[in-house]
Parts: structure tokens; C-alpha cells; sequence
């Protein structure tokens, strides 16, 4: 099965069209519940291009939800429910999406290639639900060791791999001595010289008990494609498992430091011991430049110099909590109780504690989006003359994209 994805004209302002090189997606396990799975698909509308889900909720004949903005792909097996499915959205950049059936077809196990006409090859696909049964000889087998393991490809071969693998190894967490349910997927992972696309140590399952359960991998050749894994704390799905997003960068974009937004303390600068200081090296300087034959040499020099001087005239913002102006006390009261509950917890580790915890997480997380909301528009609200450029500083892009040199015909 094969399904293309062509951006409509009437949706071509949407903002989720904004950087047409990048593949977005979101990776959750719903617990087979259809009201996880609703909450799952609502957060990742206009968000998000792919939806990878373990554990997702079938009926008979593997019937299962349906989105208005999604298209949902799922294996062929016949007389099971699948455990894994995978929405695209149908309003998502070109690219084409295809079942790879041949190379695995089995219900807590799909592949998808995906490609698109910035992709020189097609990216494969895993998503894996690490759920254990009996063989033949009644041997417990999980889904790595049953079908992952049998799994070989070429070198060549651009893989992303997305699971809940529910398997414990101090890679992912330096918590973990003892390694579980992890020798299938190390060798697997080593023999295609994957790497771990998780930031290591971030729980991706929290309850009274936090662990990394859901994990992701990428092959070499593709691992400098995957940008910003991040944990996205906003959306709520009424599960343990966090909503894990990440993006596919189809185009690599090279960005340099934005000199315009550069982090010196420039209002604090003795700009008349910054001239004078020029004024007396100015000669040797130009001596100097003068016994330098190369242009480009000249302006290594010239640039140093002036660096030179920057380091001793003009000192560098120290950014900390003061920095924050619109951090105040009333936070400060509740990042203490709020860590004073949290040893109360680890010390009893009951369910009262636990729900004090979440309730006060919950409240001083708000409390700093509101306080942020209140102070950013009370800025805005009183912005006079020059100070606008002040504002232009707050919200450009720290990145800018560097110029390409113009090649001779």
C-alpha cells in the first residue's frame, strides 16, 4: 500500500506548513484505550505529520478509531488485533508513506519507508510494541527476539526505529545496574550501528514510579536527521506514558551564530575607554597589516584584534534566575514546598504523597505560564518609542541562516 501526501492549496497559510523540510513525529503508548487515543490525535493535529502508536485499541477485523486529518496504516495480519499503528496526516508535506509488509508483518510489529524528493533514500521505519508470548516450545519470546532479531539489512539502509520496548539498560538510564530484557536489542542495535535518539536519563513513564520505557534509535547515516527530541509536557492524554515528539530534518539547513543577537551586556560598556583603546593600537595595527601579503590573513588579524578588544571592554550577560524578571517570590515559595514534597514522598513513597505532588506540580507549572502570560503582555501593553527594538530582540531567532558562497558558471 502506497498513499501520497500533497499539501492542498486552501491550507498553504497554515502554520503547520511553516518549514517544509522537516518531518514531525509523535510517538505514545495509549494503553489500549480509545479515549487516549482520541486525546492522542487531538494534540497532534496541525502538529505533527506521522502518529506512532504501541499498544493502540483494535475491535474485531482490526477496526480501530478514525481522525478526520489523519490516515491511519496498519499491518496486514488477519485474525488478531495488531498492537501498532500509524497515522499520517493527510494534510502533511509531500511525501509518500508505504507499508513494507514484506519485511515484517506481524501484529505488534509494522515497517513503513518513507521519501519524499529531499530524501536520496527512503528512511525505514520500525514501530515496535515489545510484547512477550510462547513459541512453539513454550519459550517466553519478546517481540525483539522473535521478529527485530531476524531483521537484517544493508548497510545503506536509513532506519529509525520507535517502540515501547519496556527493557532497562544504563545506556538510556544510569540508574540501571542490571540490564533487563536488553541482549536481543543491544546485539541488533551494535550489528546496524544504531544510535539512541533519546536524550538519556529523561523518564518517559511516570507514576509513583518513573522509568524510560519508550525509547527510539537511528541508524548512523541518519542520526544527524533527527533533531529536537523533546518530551512535550503540554499534551495530556491522561496516561503515564509521555507524548515523545521529534523531527526528521529532510534538508540539512547550516546555521551559524546570529551576530545580531550576540549575549553582551552592551549598556554597560565604557565606550570612551573602548575608542581610546583603538585610537593607541591603531598604528601597530596598521604596521602590522601592512607586512601581511594575504587578504585573508589581513582579516584574521583585523578580527582578532577587534575580538581582542571586545574581551576587555564589553562583558558578556550572566544569565541566571535574577535574569528573569518575571520570576518572583511567589514561585520561589512554591519551587520549595514543591521540592520539600517530593523528599516527603521519596522517603514514604505512599499514594497520598504522591497525588500532594502532582497536584502542587501541576499548580506551579500553571502559575509560571500565567505569570509569564501576565508580565510579557503588561511589557507589551507599555512599549514606548525605542523600546520596540527591545522587543524585536525577545522574539527573533537566535539562529539565522548562513549565506551560501556564489559559484562561478
Amino acid at each position: 500500500m502506497s498513499i501520497a501526501f500533497e499539501m492542498s492549496q486552501n491550507n498553504a497559510n497554515n502554520e503547520s506548513f511553516a518549514n517544509t523540510l522537516n518531518i514531525r513525529i509523535l510517538q505514545h503508548n495509549c494503553a489500549r484505550s480509545t479515549q487516549i487515543m482520541h486525546a492522542c490525535m487531538k494534540f497532534a493535529k496541525n502538529k505533527t505529520d506521522i502518529v506512532i502508536l504501541q499498544e493502540s485499541w483494535m475491535r474485531d477485523e482490526n477496526i480501530t478509531i478514525s481522525h478526520s486529518s489523519f490516515i491511519c496504516i496498519n499491518s496486514n495480519v488477519q485474525n488478531t488485533h495488531v498492537r501498532v499503528l500509524i497515522f499520517v496526516a493527510k494534510n502533511a508535506k509531500r511525501f509518500t508513506c508505504t507499508s513494507r509488509s514484506d519485511i515484517v508483518n506481524n501484529k505488534d510489529m509494522q515497517a513503513i519507508s518513507i521519501a519524499n524528493n529531499k530524501i536520496q533514500k527512503r528512511i525505514l521505519l520500525f514501530n515496535i510494541y515489545n510484547e512477550k508470548l510462547q513459541n512453539a516450545d513454550n519459550e517466553q519470546l519478546y517481540m525483539i527476539e522473535r521478529e527485530l532479531a531476524k531483521v537484517m539489512l544493508n548497510s545503506e539502509q536509513k532506519v529509525i526505529i520507535v517502540e515501547d520496548f519496556n527493557a532497562h539498560h544504563s545506556w538510556w538510564n544510569a540508574k540501571i545496574s542490571n540490564s533487563i530484557r536488553t541482549k536481543a536489542l543491544i546485539n541488533w542495535v551494535n550489528l546496524h550501528k544504531c544510535d539512541l535518539i533519546n536524550t538519556s536519563d529523561i523518564d518517559s513513564y511516570s507514576s509513583q514510579s518513573s522509568s524510560i520505557l519508550d525509547l527510539a534509535f537511528a541508524s548512523k547515516n541518519m542520526r544527524n536527521h533527527i533533531k529536537n527530541w523533546h518530551i512535550d509536557k503540554n499534551a495530556n492524554t491522561e496516561f503515564n506514558h509521555e507524548v515523545i515528539l521529534f523531527t526528521i530534518v529532510t534538508k540539512k539547513v547550516k546555521l551559524i551564530k546570529n551576530s545580531l543577537n550576540a549575549s553582551y551586556n552592551l549598556q554597560k560598556v565604557d565606550w570612551k575607554d573602548f575608542d581610546e583603546h583603538l585610537q593607541k593600537t591603531k598604528d601597530k595595527m596598521i604596521i602590522k597589516m601592512q607586512r601581511i601579503t594575504s587578504l585573508e590573513a589581513k582579516v584574521i588579524y583585523l578580527t582578532e584584534c577587534i575580538k581582542n578588544t571586545v574581551k576587555s571592554f564589553v562583558f558578556k550577560q550572566r544569565i541566571c534566575v535574577k535574569s528573569k524578571l518575571w520570576w518572583n517570590n511567589e514561585l520561589i515559595e512554591m519551587q520549595k514546598m514543591l521540592s520539600s514534597k517530593k523528599r516527603i514522598w521519596k522517603r514514604c513513597r505512599n499514594d497520598d504523597a504522591w497525588a500532594e505532588i502532582v497536584q502542587m506540580r501541576n499548580s506551579y507549572h500553571d502559575a509560571i505560564k500565567l505569570i509569564k502570560n501576565q508580565f510579557w503582555t503588561n511589557f507589551l501593553n507599555n512599549v514606548k518609542e525605542k523600546e520596540v527594538f527591545q522587543t524585536y530582540k525577545f522574539t527573533k531567532s537566535r539562529l539565522i541562516e548562513k549565506l551560501s558562497l556564489k559559484q562561478n558558471s
